[in-house]
């Protein structure tokens, strides 16, 4: 936990003069470049493997995801933030396969019940208002058997560590300005909704201007 907190702080000052230099998007578009360099990026690609037919990516953010998507039909990314899903879409028109970009939220997406066949995640349900909400919309859209595949920082589970991520939360919730929450673990909720969780793979990226949250790759399906 030491080695964490130092990196924490070895970065912050640098971190929050960009904070007041760029836009959002933009912020988050570096500090995201920085952890793919890092070793996010062959989590991502790993994460996506072997998908096919139609995916939804909820919460897509400014398109970091789409280069790693190939061999499906298409790609329907989902993002809130009306200048995440700008950005978004410029990365799609670099993509491997078709790629369309929604504004709407998680937690109402406008598609059918079981008509995808995955949905995928990564870095999302951190911030969301309601992690229950966009489960079950998870639940809902995916087909029976479908895949759902997500990337999550998680509260540790180890006593001390979870409780000070805890502790600190709300000061991380007031720096960040995303909405991201350091203390919350979305597996029990994806098991409530009705998902079977196949395979967990902890891991942890250390990058510049991130701190070095607890990692999941969750394998799951409907």
């Amino acid at each position: 936990m030491l080695a964490e907190i130092g990196h924490l702080l070895r970065h912050a000052p640098a971190t929050l003069a960009l904070k007041y230099k760029l836009p959002q998007d933009e912020l988050y578009a570096e500090l995201i470049g920085r952890a793919d360099i890092a070793g996010l990026a062959e989590r991502r690609k790993a994460l996506i493997d072997g998908l096919h037919g139609h995916v939804v990516e909820i919460g897509c953010g400014t398109g970091a995801m789409f280069p790693f998507y190939k061999g499906v039909e298409k790609v329907t990314g989902i993002e809130p933030d009306a200048a995440f899903a700008d950005h978004a879409r410029q990365a799609a028109s670099a993509a491997h396969v078709p790629i369309e970009v929604l504004e709407a939220s998680g937690e109402h997406v406008p598609l059918p019940d079981a008509s995808v066949d995955a949905v995928v995640l990564a870095l999302v349900l951190c911030s969301v208002p309601s992690v229950e909400a966009v489960c079950t919309e998870i639940a809902r859209i995916v087909k029976p058997g479908g895949e759902v595949r997500l990337i999550e920082h998680v509260r540790s589970p180890k006593k001390i560590a979870g409780a000070l991520m805890h502790v600190v939360n709300p000061l991380w919730l007031a720096l960040n300005g995303q909405g991201c929450r350091l203390d919350r673990d979305p597996i029990p909720t994806l098991k409530k909704v009705g998902l079977q969780i196949d395979r967990i793979e902890p891991f942890k990226i250390w990058s510049a201007g991130l701190p070095a949250f607890p990692m999941r790759a969750i394998f799951a399906h409907r």
